[in-house]
């Protein structure tokens, strides 16, 4: 597999959870709920999309589900099948609210240790449901009928070989110089330790991207990974296959998720939330119903989740309860400490952080009888890095982000003025 490929599969992985991790980091960073049952809600938005959007009477198919949402619309092209998928999607996430509405009602009232234990076991019980009624989602065997929007247009081509390598190629450039800048910005707010931690990363990625694959693959393979939207196999010209706009499509949706919980906790309504996490008696005391916003949290945080169930079940192709177990939340918990506990740029550092270390080492070259000592010691680097981060900077590679609201100041006359 060459570097470009992995690296297009890690990243959609790393968008798809880093949308989860914003989720959880809703209701666990900035509104204090500590959620162990979180990956219930990934789950339901993934199974309801899927039965809202494949053909009626899927083979090997026994429950319910078949509603073709993409087939009816449809009729339209492929910008109806498009429209239909994502009515799909918000079909599951809003599934996943209600589901969090529903077990939010009679375990909000709890405190921290018991709503963590509570929320757990309610999502044992989910999955277990889901895994033994083979009316409702197809019990344990799963779905293998997923929806895939626009996979009809791909391999997309605009032209002949040299139209898509020009083309794809400069977007593919022009993403590098955008992720960079973002990078730098992000990395200097945080003063000097920030700017030592890049310092000290990007030469080893770019060593590990652009030099090592030159010296063993010359330069295709260096033009491959420069190039990385521009597949010279997808097609007889080349151009962009499907797992890239899978990559480009989750970065869309984390994009959204992270601007809708940017928007949410930049506000005064945002305010609140931390106000509950750091106190509740003090917003219960100015006359906010907390209970009502904690619910508002939770259900939004689900909605996240179920979104980024609806991408990975296009990215893997095929469901089944067992992908859910509560491992899934954990790892969650892992990226948001790592990264920095409310904030969100933390949460997609810490979950990039994380999966680069749980993926990238399984392309260790090692003997085959040492494979299964291998991935204990992946397991085993992930815990000392954690111990470590928690020990050195335990509020996390980013720490808390600093909010800005802007409050009315009172001149001496004796009225406001905005600032």
């Amino acid at each position: 597999m060459a570097v470009a490929d992995f690296i297009i599969s890690l990243l959609t992985f790393v968008a798809i959870y880093s949308l989860f991790g914003i989720g959880l980091n809703l209701k666990f960073g900035f509104t204090g709920l500590i959620d162990f049952g979180h990956v219930a809600y990934f789950m339901i938005g993934a199974y309801v999309t899927v039965v809202l959007t494949m053909p009626a009477g899927a083979a090997g198919y026994n429950g319910i589900g078949g509603f073709a949402l993409p087939e009816i619309f449809g009729v339209l092209g492929p910008v109806g099948s498009l429209f239909g998928w994502v009515l799909g999607v918000l079909g599951g996430m809003i599934a996943a609210a209600l589901i969090s509405l529903a077990v939010g009602v009679p375990t909000l009232r709890l405190r921290e240790d018991y709503l963590a234990i509570t929320a757990l076991g309610i999502a044992t019980i989910l999955t277990t449901v889901v895994n033994d009624e083979e009316w409702l989602f197809n019990g344990p065997f799963g779905i293998n009928t997923v929806h895939t929007p626009l996979r009809e247009v791909f391999p997309l081509s605009l032209g002949g070989f040299t139209v898509n390598m020009v083309i794809f190629g400069a977007l593919s450039l022009a993403t590098f110089a955008l992720t960079g800048y973002w990078l730098v910005r992000v990395f200097q707010r945080q003063g000097r330790r920030g700017r030592l931690i890049l310092g000290v990363l990007v030469p080893l990625i770019a060593v590990w991207y652009f030099v090592l694959p030159t010296v063993s693959g010359g330069m295709v393979e260096l033009t491959r990974n420069t190039l990385w939207l521009f597949d010279p196999t997808a097609g007889p010209n080349g151009g962009m296959d499907y797992d890239r706009f899978v990559l480009l499509l989750s970065v869309a949706a984390l994009g959204g998720g992270y601007w809708l919980t940017e928007r949410t906790i930049n506000s005064p309504y945002g305010r609140i939330l931390r106000a509950i996490r750091e106190d509740e008696d003090v917003p219960r005391a100015l006359g906010k119903e907390t209970f009502q916003y904690k619910l508002q949290a939770l259900m939004l945080g689900s909605a996240l989740a179920g979104a980024a169930g609806a991408l990975w079940a296009i990215n893997i192709g095929f469901i089944a309860p067992d992908q859910f177990a509560a491992t899934i939340t954990f790892y969650a918990f892992t990226a948001v400490i790592v990264g920095g506990t409310a904030n969100n740029k933390g949460v997609i550092l810490g979950t990039a952080f994380f999966w680069g270390i749980r993926n990238g080492t399984r392309f260790i070259d090692v003997p085959s009888q040492y494979s299964i000592q291998l991935a204990a010691a992946r397991l085993m680097l992930i815990g000392i890095v954690l111990i470590l981060i928690l020990y050195y900077r335990p509020e996390g590679l980013l720490g808390e982000q600093d909010y800005d609201i802007p409050l009315p100041s009172r001149d001496t006359s004796g009225g406001t003025d905005d600032v």
